[in-house]
């Protein structure tokens, strides 16, 4: 009917098709179709190249297809994939963008209209690029090779609460464009559409593979591509130099560990983590070591955790160190290859060890990524969502979701530190002690009547107000950009007149920090000077807030300096794009 209603409103002679079959006849002319690649149900393996003609999976012995439906004489049998993988041709879709003369002209703006003062707006002026251009002086002597950044998440797409089914797009996003282009939707490219309706996990490296062949021979081959901007033809190559992800995704991309002891990819095996007993999570402080040699904070043992700090702050790992590390790990995949939990060994303990990589990652097949500086980045909007829950939660007391519990303290207590603050027995409950961050009842109401009355102009933030329960003292259903303008905006007025001026200031300096970090012109000195004051703002946390505060999304702050200074502004390795 839609088609009906286009063809009358069009001229006579339009090429408007009649079904949907033309229509999709039409899209293929354009290159702009797909390749549908069947895959093991258990996520083994791609039935592709050599098990494209398998009926069953090699490792699980899982049958390739499933029956859908039979005849009525039973004789004919109706058989279907049972997992679909649609990979988008990548090569085809990068040409296509210099069919346009001046998206052609755009992708030469990074070398020929760019600023270069030694700010950092935009990622060709950061390190990594310069050093990559450095290395490979062949890709970078014709600007219009492309550098393109991966982007994935899961969501449900099909809106319903009571319906966990997790798909997962993969979207490339070309750098080359200037600052007002690259991160808009139109420039964004699907590459790859992974089924659900489990998410892949660990087992993501088996849907990139189609993906990883094309990069692999843009980088190295090229192909002949038509520029419209200059009329010509040229070689045209591509290189993907980061990924975007949030927190857990980042370990199924870069085959990391991002929970337990060594959650922390960029302290790798010298994280600092505590496993607290009661609250049955590991937490992360010892953030005196980022502080310098001399520092007064790193002989305070009273106020921390009654030791004295020498330390010194790890440094990241090199793509060379990670290319040795993983050399040796087997690439299994699928639902039976996972690892076992560890048995306890004699003395009746379990054996930890500290597992950094789960195998080696697919993107080593591309011989440049070891040479590139970042490449997987932290997403600070979810870190800045999940310190912002982490505050306004334990301010308000919010049961289920607070830092400050009475397991929490029952923690303190086992770690021997503050004893002001250790749980008090009164028959057959506890009493806690008021923390530094405890509000009264008329304290926590009156920092609700002080979010509930605050406006905004027309389009800058949703109303805020809604989430605000006074009566309650309960501020629930913030969504990730309500969290940055609380974070950044409301939190510092809401916390002077109800929290101690010690505590409060602290709390300002953390909003102050995703003000500076959130900066779209970076000066490289200010992210050395900011990289000094976020770890002596963590450490003012540590003497605050309990041990059970210090999630792994709190200690990532000690390191959005160093991926600034690095990579560039945030806005090019920021979530809020991808997730819209």
């Amino acid at each position: 009917m839609l088609l009906d209603l286009l063809r009358e409103a069009f001229p006579k002679g339009s090429t408007v098709p009649k079904s949907f079959y033309e229509a999709r006849k039409i899209v293929k002319c354009l290159s702009l179709g797909y390749d549908t690649i069947h895959a093991c149900e258990n996520d083994c393996v791609l039935f592709r190249k050599q098990y494209a003609n398998a009926d069953v999976c090699p490792k699980c012995n899982t049958s390739h297809r499933k029956t859908s439906k039979k005849s009525l004489d039973g004789k004919r049998v109706h058989k279907v994939p049972r997992k679909v993988l649609r990979y988008f041709p990548i090569e085809e879709r990068l040409q296509k963008m210099f069919m346009s003369p001046k998206l052609a002209n755009d992708v030469r703006w990074h070398d020929e209209g760019r600023t270069k003062d030694g700010l950092l707006r935009h990622p060709a002026d950061s390190p990594d690029w310069k050093h990559f251009d450095n290395t490979y002086p062949e890709f970078a002597a014709d600007s219009r090779n492309l550098r393109l950044t991966l982007a994935t998440d899961g969501f449900n797409p099909f809106r319903l609460m009571n319906c966990s089914y997790s798909i997962w797009p993969v979207v490339i996003i070309p750098m080359n464009l200037p600052p007002w282009q690259c991160m808009k939707q139109p420039n964004f490219i699907l590459s790859l559409l992974i089924p659900g309706p489990n998410s892949p996990g660990k087992n993501m490296d088996v849907y990139f593979e189609p993906l990883v062949d094309d990069m692999h021979d843009m980088f190295e081959e090229g192909v002949r591509t038509y520029d419209s901007s200059k009329d010509e033809y040229f070689q045209l190559h591509a290189a993907l130099q980061k990924t975007i992800t949030d927190f857990p995704g980042l370990g199924y991309v870069s085959a990391c560990v991002t929970s337990g002891k060594v959650a922390c990819p960029h302290c790798h095996s010298y994280t600092c983590s505590i496993h607290l007993k009661n609250g049955g999570k590991c937490c992360y402080m010892g953030h005196r070591r980022f502080l310098d040699a001399n520092h007064k904070f790193r002989f305070d043992a009273a106020s921390f955790d009654g030791n004295v700090e020498l330390g010194t702050a790890p440094k990241p790992l090199t793509g060379e160190e990670i290319f040795k590390q993983t050399e040796d790990l087997p690439a299994d995949f699928g639902k039976d290859t996972k690892k076992k939990k560890t048995k306890p060994n004699s003395k009746g303990k379990e054996t930890e060890e500290k597992i950094i990589w789960n195998r080696r990652s697919i993107w080593f097949r591309l011989r440049y990524w070891k040479d590139v500086m970042l490449p997987h980045n932290f997403d600070v909007m979810h870190i800045e969502k999940n310190v912002c829950d982490n505050i306004i939660n334990t301010l308000l007391g919010i049961d289920g979701k607070s830092k400050d519990n009475l397991n929490a303290r029952l923690d303190l207590k086992l770690l021997d530190i503050r004893k002001y603050l250790h749980p008090v027995e009164v028959g057959d409950s506890y009493y806690l002690p008021p923390a530094p961050f405890s509000m009264s009842s008329e304290e926590k109401k009156l920092f609700c009547e002080v979010l509930k009355r605050i406006k905004f102009p027309d389009g800058y933030a949703s109303d805020i107000r809604r989430h605000v329960h006074v009566k309650e003292k309960r501020i629930i259903g913030l969504k990730s950009h309500d969290n940055h303008i609380l974070l950044q905006h409301l939190l510092p007025l809401a916390v002077r007149k109800t929290l101690p001026e010690y505590v409060s200031a602290v709390l300002v300096r953390v909003s102050n920090f995703f003000k500076k970090i959130y900066s779209p012109v970076i000066s490289i000195s200010d992210m050395e000077k900011l990289d000094a004051e976020i770890a002596e703002t963590l450490s003012l946390l540590e003497t605050i807030f309990l041990p059970a505060f210090f999630d792994i999304m709190v200690h990532l702050m000690a390191h959005l300096p160093t991926q600034v200074r690095i990579s560039g502004p945030v806005q090019y390795s920021n979530m809020y794009p991808i997730e819209r």
